[in-house]
């Protein structure tokens, strides 16, 4: 495999655990639990973290972190498409190079897919779990001073 693919696989890897860390930490600032005994997957923690959103009265807080908390979803779904796939070796005629592909196995619904392990196609995919993660600080900042204020204050009574 050349070094390119090695080395974009690096960049996936590190940009799906930033991704996921700031996405635990917004999930942490409206929904806390104990970090030391909280062993939920992201997903359980960004679902129970969107459903205590929707509990807020509407205000743009609110609404920035349920929009980044989709975007972070998206890319990390994507993320796990990639990173949990399996490796396929496609033949072609007698003498051609093989090639290779990741086998996405089918979840939520999905179709089982093929994804090409090439740099380009990593590349993509890094690109898209670096730009899932633009705006995470003005979301946990916005998210800490709604959750700060008091409940009567937050529920607008």
């Amino acid at each position: 495999m050349p070094v390119e693919v090695f080395t974009e696989l690096g960049r996936v890897t590190w940009a799906a655990i930033r991704l996921e860390d700031y996405t635990e930490s917004v999930c942490q600032c409206v929904d806390p639990h104990n970090p030391r005994t909280d062993h939920r997957q992201i997903g359980r923690k960004v679902k129970e973290a969107t459903a205590t959103l929707h509990t807020w009265p509407p205000s743009r807080p609110r609404d920035d972190a349920l929009a980044w908390l989709a975007r972070a979803t998206a890319a990390l779904d994507r993320r796990n498409a990639i990173l949990h796939a399996t490796p396929v070796v496609l033949l072609g005629a007698p003498g051609s190079q093989p090639t290779q592909m990741l086998g996405a196995m089918p979840r939520k619904g999905s179709a089982y897919t093929q994804h090409p392990l090439t740099a380009d196609h990593l590349g993509g995919l890094e690109a898209t779990l670096r730009g899932a993660t633009q705006g995470w600080m003005d979301v946990q900042l916005a998210a800490s001073e709604e959750c700060s204020r008091p409940r009567s204050v937050q529920r607008g009574q």
